[in-house]
């Protein structure tokens, strides 16, 4: 399931269905909007709305890939230290960034997964990234929220 998991969010929607319950939650930090004022709740609660947020979170990156840190695994629980590494296309719009395209990207998150005990698919979707080093790296120097 993680393999999947990751797979998606390297861009294959296609295994959203055989990977996530038709009502997942997705819980998950603001981000600064895309005008730069203030920032966006995330609302995720069914598979739609999450491949929606991944097609979204892809958006404007001409590499976008996650690698597994560590992970663990316990009953019906997974946990996942990632590594995202991306390029910044020319089309990166989630928010205002002072970085040009081509720029290489690489932070770091957490995910706490939690699968349905029925069906096996992620039920619930726990996001801690680390978005000051995030927004650091993306040449954020403030954050209006």
């Amino acid at each position: 399931m993680l393999n999947q998991y990751l797979s998606v969010w390297d861009g294959d929607l296609s295994l959203v269905k055989s990977t996530f319950h038709p009502d997942v939650r997705l819980f998950s930090d603001r981000f600064p909007s895309s005008t730069g004022n203030g920032s966006t709740l995330t609302a995720v609660t069914n598979r739609d709305e999450f491949a929606a947020f991944v097609e979204n979170a892809r958006a404007g990156w001409e590499k976008y890939v996650f690698d597994p840190i560590r992970w663990v695994s316990n009953g019906h629980q997974i946990v996942v230290r990632w590594k995202m590494e991306g390029i910044l296309g020319s089309n990166f719009t989630r928010f205002p960034t002072p970085l040009e395209a081509g720029s290489s990207v690489t932070y770091n998150g957490t995910d706490f997964l939690v699968l349905d005990e029925c069906t096996g698919l992620i039920r619930e979707d726990y996001i801690a990234q680390d978005l000051i080093s995030y927004f650091d790296v993306m040449g954020l120097t403030e954050i209006n929220v």
